[in-house]
């Protein structure tokens, strides 16, 4: 999917491999190992409707130096998860995020050059639907870039 839209012509960077690919829902930050079993339980409260994305154009990001794909608009079954997610996260104490959720797929970090105008995407990036899962994923720094472990995942539908 993303390794051919990765290659984003006359931006230079570092490509996210494909297995790094994916949308957050909710970031929590530095979490304790000991409260594993309250996010597994959390993720466990099924069902989670599915949601399809169809990511039609590339953003560059500044302050982060990455390139990211963008929906045009936001599915309301994302922002029901979403929601719902939240709604019990908060009572386990996470700091819900302020700014409205805006799905992305981050395809190129430490840019070198950034695209000298928007670029779009013909045909769109379609990603989602019972292909997808929920996960709760540990994000670990690495000098090539961060690596997303899945520590538990849950169907989507």
């Amino acid at each position: 999917m993303a390794s051919a839209r990765a290659a984003v012509i006359g931006v230079e960077g570092q490509p996210v491999p494909r297995g790094n690919l994916h949308v957050t829902l909710a970031f929590l930050g530095m979490v304790s190992g000991t409260r594993l079993a309250e996010l597994i339980k959390v993720g466990g409260q099924a069902p989670w409707p599915t949601v399809e994305l169809r990511f039609e154009r590339a953003e560059y990001w500044t302050r982060p130096r990455v390139v990211v794909a963008i929906p045009e608009s936001v599915p309301e079954s994302g922002l029901r998860n979403v929601e719902r997610l939240w709604d019990r996260l908060e009572p386990l104490g996470f700091a819900r995020e302020t700014r409205p959720w805006q799905p992305h797929l981050t395809l190129m970090r430490r840019i070198r050059r950034p695209p000298a105008h928007e670029i779009g995407f013909s045909p769109p990036i379609t990603a989602g639907g019972r292909d997808w899962q929920l996960a709760l994923v540990e994000s670990a720094v690495h000098p090539e870039g961060p690596r997303y472990k899945p520590l538990a995942d849950w169907p989507l539908g």
